[in-house]
């Protein structure tokens, strides 16, 4: 790896983090409602697997809020960005155990991660992702949801 693309890496959780950091800082104190998803889309994917009701993150500030201070994953959490890039996760206030999937430009879940609750560190996807999908742990098992499997096509909807 060459050492502008390690160093690059190495900074990217810090930016990411000051990021999200200074977008709920601004909010401090106030109710944000663009905080909480508005859309929902039905994931389907290879295997003839079917998520239902799955919140979308596209806006800062409901990336940044994620799954934080729930008890449950419900359906869990799609984040989903214009571009492919390089993605990473971690759960500081998050209270529950859950993986991540990143997904590349084509649909492909190139990388599942365990997560432990309220933590630090740092998840990193595979490949630049323009999609990761946040489950409880255990459900892309339980769905029978592995790496190499395809995002098909997804139907989504405003609340």
């Amino acid at each position: 790896m060459s050492t502008a693309r390690t160093a690059i890496l190495s900074a990217l959780p810090g930016l990411i983090l000051g990021g999200f950091a200074l977008s709920v800082l601004a909010g401090a104190g106030e109710i944000q409602p663009a905080a909480n998803p508005t859309e929902r889309c039905t994931l389907y994917f290879s295997g003839n697997i079917t998520l239902t009701d799955v919140p979308v993150a596209r806006t800062p500030a409901q990336m940044a809020r994620g799954l934080m201070f729930r008890k449950d994953a419900r359906s869990g959490m799609l984040f989903s960005w214009p571009e492919a890039e390089q993605r990473v996760f971690w759960m500081r206030n998050t209270l529950i155990p859950l993986s991540v999937a990143f997904i590349s430009a084509d649909g492909t879940l190139s990388r599942i991660e365990d997560m432990t609750p309220e933590t630090d560190d740092y998840h990193y996807s595979a490949e630049p992702a323009t999609d990761a999908l946040e489950l409880a742990q255990g459900e892309f098992a339980k769905r029978g949801l592995i790496v190499e499997a395809r995002l098909l096509r997804r139907e989504c909807h405003s609340d």
